[in-house]
């Protein structure tokens, strides 16, 4: 071996030291979470703050059907300093990769190799699925709730073939997918999912006169078939008389709107705004714009439901290889716990309502009515909303499969042009199949 080599070698096992050190510090003192607060009981909750932390002026104005939700939000979390894993990951882009046998790779340079976590079957169905269908604007996630390994990371646009990550893009409306949200927070409040409520129209827009109680009303469904079948009145009139401005604010904030969500790129907040307007609050709560996510954020919110209420750290670099060397290994570990297990399983179990039969349903059946996933239920969330000059259709879902014991959680987004091609549902429902029936009835080889 000559000098010049030697020296790189000592060079190399020099930085694995650095890097193992930093790495340690890293998974065991990640900065503000909400796990950080260990001194609360197990069940409690970024949406669930002491209520000692927030302003005398706030936690005055809380009412007794609001007695959960006179707790504050949790701050947005800081950046934390530059570490040797981020170094190591110098240069990666979630985009970019390639086979290395079963394996998908990112190839960085300097001897660096990073090792994905995508299953390489799943990754290439839903990339032929958006280039098939010529999607206009689509992005599909899709992660194991329990520890956030991304399964599955596909940006595509037939519309604009530059138009970058769209994976990351906290930009689209997040449409009645805030309802899985706003069902959160009333169901801590103590709204039952089977409380009725009645209702006439509000379907594509919502108006003050939506928010009162009339002598005869055009239909009644519980809140759990609110959520299936997507009733923007329903959602609007019990979020108007029991969520106010900084609940809903609070709810928000514990499920990552507003925060730079952890991952191994930088990512952007999803904007989120409460108006203070009554009128504008209810519709916000039902999911008429004001708040915007990312598909990234869209697959967490989905997995804090599947994952009892918390929301586990997403990643898509199993480990890097340095010269062939591991020099970091992804070790799964909790974001923060936004909502109590017994809240996640009602929201949960209102969300299956969606496939059963609710706005999904259609998606997830043939015209028969034979299940594309046999045998399996599927808990999830639809979201429609239309933007004009010019026109944007977008279409969201998402969800998670088993419902009983969850293994993929996905989120997909598809925006159409006036030219429509598919919509989110289809490709969510492809997410499932292809990894719960397809790859189990042919496993790899």
């Amino acid at each position: 071996m000559t000098d010049t080599s030697g020296r790189r070698w000592r060079g190399w096992l020099v930085l694995g030291a650095l890097v193992g050190a930093g790495l340690f510090g890293f998974f065991h003192s990640s900065p503000s979470s909400a796990n950080e607060r260990r001194a609360r009981p197990a069940e409690s909750s970024a949406a669930e703050s002491s209520a000692a932390e927030s302003s005398t002026a706030e936690s005055s104005t809380a009412t007794s059907a609001d007695a959960a939700s006179s707790r504050p939000a949790p701050h947005p979390a800081r950046p934390s300093p530059r570490s040797p894993r981020d170094a190591l990951l110098e240069g990666f882009d979630p985009l970019v990769h390639e086979a290395d046998g079963p394996r998908r790779v990112s190839r960085l340079g300097g001897g660096r190799t990073a090792v994905l976590t995508l299953d390489a079957r799943l990754q290439a169905h839903l990339e032929g699925q958006l280039a098939r269908y010529e999607v206009p604007y689509g992005a599909v996630v899709a992660m194991e709730p329990a520890t956030g390994r991304v399964l599955a990371y596909v940006s595509h646009s037939s519309a604009s073939p530059d138009a970058g990550d769209l994976v990351l893009d906290p930009t689209p409306p997040t449409a009645s997918v805030f309802k899985v949200i706003t069902g959160a927070a009333l169901v801590d409040a103590g709204v039952r999912p089977g409380t009725r409520v009645c209702y006439t129209g509000g379907g594509s827009r919502l108006t003050a006169w939506h928010l009162e109680d009339r002598t005869q009303e055009a239909s009644c469904h519980t809140l759990t078939e609110a959520m299936g079948y997507s009733t923007n009145a329903i959602f609007a009139k019990l979020a108007d008389r029991h969520l106010d401005g900084p609940t809903l604010e609070r709810y928000a904030a514990a499920f990552g709107f507003g925060h730079a969500l952890p991952f191994d790129v930088p990512t952007r907040p999803s904007p989120a705004e409460v108006p203070a307007d009554r009128l504008e609050r209810a519709r916000t709560a039902a999911g008429f714009w004001h708040m915007h996510m990312s598909p990234l954020h869209g697959a967490l919110i989905a997995s804090t439901i599947a994952n009892d209420g918390q929301m586990p750290r997403a990643a898509i670099v199993e480990h890097v290889e340095v010269n062939g060397e591991v020099a970091h290994r992804h070790e799964p570990s909790t974001f923060r716990n936004v909502i109590p297990r017994a809240t996640a399983r009602a929201v949960g179990e209102m969300m299956r309502h969606t496939v059963r039969t609710g706005t999904a349903r259609s998606a997830f059946v043939d015209p028969q009515g034979t299940p594309f996933l046999p045998g399996i239920e599927v808990a999830g969330k639809t979201g429609t909303l239309s933007a004009e000059r010019p026109y944007r259709g977008y279409t969201w879902w998402v969800g998670f499969a088993p419902a009983d014991a969850p293994r993929i959680a996905v989120a997909a987004l598809v925006v159409n042009t006036p030219q429509w091609r598919i919509k989110a549902s289809y490709v969510a429902r492809e997410a499932l199949r292809q990894y719960l029936v397809v790859q189990a009835e042919r496993p790899a080889p």
